[in-house]
């Protein structure tokens, strides 16, 4: 995850910087993705691993209360990988700020 935020430039959380606000988790088994009812069940293709692979979301919380969820996923775009604004930075500043 370190490489992968450092790739997109991100200055992550408890990082040595200080500086950031992200915090990357993974999920190797599993078990939050599926917790989250975020598990990918559609069956194709199947060449890009779509099977037991998270679906594109993103969410915000405040103190533990999730406020907002947005998924990118589309009839014909299961993974959301052709559209995936919804769960992009602009996406989510508009959804935040329609519920706080």
């Amino acid at each position: 995850m370190t490489a992968w935020a450092t790739d997109q430039g991100v200055k992550v959380h408890g990082d040595e910087s200080n500086e950031g606000f992200v915090t990357f988790l993974s999920d190797a088994d599993g078990s939050f993705t599926r917790a989250c009812d975020m598990e990918m069940t559609h069956p194709g293709p199947l060449g890009v691993g779509i099977i037991g692979r998270c679906k594109r979301w993103a969410f915000y919380a405040e103190r533990g209360e999730v406020k907002v969820v947005n998924v990118s996923e589309y009839e014909g775009d299961p993974a959301g990988d052709g559209y995936p604004e919804l769960t992009l930075p602009a996406a989510m500043i508009e959804s935040i700020a329609a519920a706080v």
